[in-house]
């Protein structure tokens, strides 16, 4: 009886892990931060009653309210960082997500994967993962903390062409690359 209820804990607790992304797995861990901005709180900000005689701020108000799920989960742990990656690896093959454009160089590899959206230059989720590969010297740094990784997921209805702004912004790695994966989504 003993052996079958261990069974079962250990099936249940697979379960309940497998189930859980990458982003609520690793909330609460010391060794990564996260962003994670919820569909509310980009509702608020594009029912917000702003002067909108700045035509960049427009621009940004309606990128953000076209905005429902924006995660980052950034980590120096290369343990972490492989699990980013199986994660990262699950999701293209279940949600069907094609390669937008992987960018590599001497500090890090940047793949940029989509969903299609309502036109060639919107789509409907953006995953985009960054890999430091300095053979253990980390050089890429956030807001002077060391990373291995980078895994950005955006949800929503994304217009590639403004959306660089916003990793720019944030100074998230692949700002750049976002910019030349517009452009080559676009051709």
């Amino acid at each position: 009886m003993k052996n079958i209820t261990f069974i079962l804990i250990a099936l249940f607790s697979t379960l309940v892990m497998s189930g859980q992304s990458i982003f609520e797995r690793y909330a609460n861990s010391d060794d990564v931060s996260l962003v994670s901005i919820s569909p509310k709180m980009f509702k608020m900000l594009g029912q917000m009653s702003i002067n909108f005689d700045d035509p960049e701020a427009k621009e940004y108000m309606e990128m953000v309210s076209s905005i429902n799920n924006f995660k980052v989960l950034i980590s120096g742990n290369i343990e972490v960082s492989d699990e980013m990656l199986k994660w990262v690896k699950q999701q293209i093959s279940l949600e069907d997500l094609e390669e937008l454009m992987t960018v590599k160089d001497q500090e890090a590899d940047v793949s940029f994967y989509v969903k299609s959206g309502k036109s060639d230059d919107h789509v409907e989720k953006l995953l985009m993962f960054v890999t430091e590969h300095s053979g253990g010297k980390n050089n890429l740094e956030i807001n002077g903390r060391n990373i291995e990784a980078v895994l950005l997921l955006l949800e929503g209805d994304i217009d590639l062409n403004k959306i660089s702004k916003l990793t720019d912004q944030m100074n998230l790695p692949g700002g750049k690359q976002l910019k030349k994966a517009q452009q080559k989504k676009a051709l």
